[in-house]
């Protein structure tokens, strides 16, 4: 495993190029962000790129700004195998990881034909550029020869790498980290809906410096609203608390799309977004319960056990998380929120052509969520005695 990269110039021009925006952060600060999502632990950088912008950057993330060191000390790299990355030129951090998992002498596809190679360095060829490399000087060409001689494997780019060159290619740049935005447990709708609204609110809060977890707790607060919508049972309020519901939703989408677009992701943010999700979904199970019994005086108890069902299922599924989208079963496919806007979708259905079947509703929400977790801990029960059978 290569625990350490250095971000170097192909050419003059890529001093500049790496100190253009974006996504409202300097280009270099996105390939310290690769780098560090890929597993490098020091990331080098060449002295030119110190400035007010990456500096502020910087600031924003502890986890990149802990990995910096400057090429200009003695100490920035160890004697040991190193990923040279452009400055100026941004790859997926998946494809980064794969080279900094090899052994040296790989470089990533696309790169070299760039003009820009990323690549891992053994002994040798950190030698041959190592000079210009900690002056800050440009080293394409003596890399591009270097590689020529070497002729280093290739390992798969996924698809994409961009050599930024002026504000077009930085915009490609741009474009291809939305794209690569997603989570692997997104459903369709969380694409084609969700995601679309919540690009312009994660723009603005990268804009404004906000932090995951404000935007978490502003999601919570959204959808606790909601739910209190919810249980006042009249049409127009059952509506705005389905509009509410997708405000929360969109800024869920938000806050991890921000942690990951600047690298501050936090064991205190994961834990909060698992409890105001939690809370929310408890507390809209709750208000459909109280809202039923305010229309047929039936219904509250089942909400409540509803409610606990969440809770119980919450705390199941992060011991035992669900498989991506992609490669879910039955099981799995219930934890999505598509299932819990089927849900309130029937509810206001019924609210408006058959309130009489409210109650029979909450008692099959209540019977969904327990069946959810009790079949959650048979499966993981089975499963572990299978691994302890010879």
């Amino acid at each position: 495993m290569i625990r350490q990269a250095a971000l170097y110039f192909a050419t003059a021009d890529d001093v500049q190029a790496a100190r253009l925006r974006v996504i409202g952060r300097p280009l270099a600060f996105r390939v310290i962000l690769a780098a560090v999502r890929a597993g490098a632990r020091r990331v080098a950088l060449p002295p030119a790129l110190r400035s007010p912008d990456l500096d502020a950057a910087l600031a924003t993330s502890p986890t990149a700004r802990a990995a910096v060191a400057w090429l200009d000390a003695p100490e920035a790299l160890a004697p040991e195998p190193v990923l040279l990355l452009p400055a100026a030129a941004l790859a997926p951090a998946s494809a980064l990881r794969r080279l900094l998992q090899g052994p040296a002498g790989r470089v990533l596809a696309g790169s070299q034909a760039a003009g820009a190679p990323a690549v891992t360095a053994d002994g040798g060829l950190l030698e041959a550029v190592q000079a210009p490399l900690r002056a800050g000087a440009p080293i394409g060409d003596d890399l591009d020869r270097e590689l020529k001689a070497r002729v280093p494997a290739t390992v798969g780019g996924d698809g994409w790498f961009v050599r930024v060159t002026g504000p077009r290619t930085a915009a490609d740049a741009e474009a291809r980290l939305w794209r690569d935005l997603g989570s692997p447990i997104d459903t369709r709708l969380d694409v084609a809906v969700h995601r679309r609204l919540s690009r312009p609110v994660t723009r603005a809060a990268v804009a404004l410096g906000l932090t995951p977890n404000a935007i978490t707790v502003a999601s919570g607060a959204v959808g606790l609203a909601a739910a209190a919508a919810f249980s006042r049972a009249d049409m127009a309020a059952v509506l705005a608390g389905l509009a509410l519901y997708v405000v929360a939703v969109v800024l869920d989408h938000a806050d991890g799309e921000v942690a990951r677009l600047t690298l501050t992701e936090s064991r205190l943010g994961e834990w909060l977004d698992i409890v105001l999700d939690t809370a929310v979904h408890a507390a809209l199970a709750l208000a459909l319960g109280q809202a039923a019994a305010r229309i047929t005086g039936q219904g509250l108890g089942a909400g409540a056990v509803a409610a606990a069902g969440v809770i119980a299922s919450a705390a199941v599924g992060k011991r035992w998380p669900p498989a991506p989208i992609g490669r879910r079963g039955l099981l799995d496919g219930l934890t999505s929120r598509d299932g819990f806007y089927a849900m309130l979708v029937v509810f206001i259905a019924l609210r408006t052509a058959a309130p009489a079947w409210l109650p029979v509703l909450m008692i099959a929400v209540a019977a969904g969520t327990h069946a959810y977790w009790m079949a959650r801990l048979t499966l993981l029960r089975r499963a572990r005695v299978s691994e302890t059978r010879p």
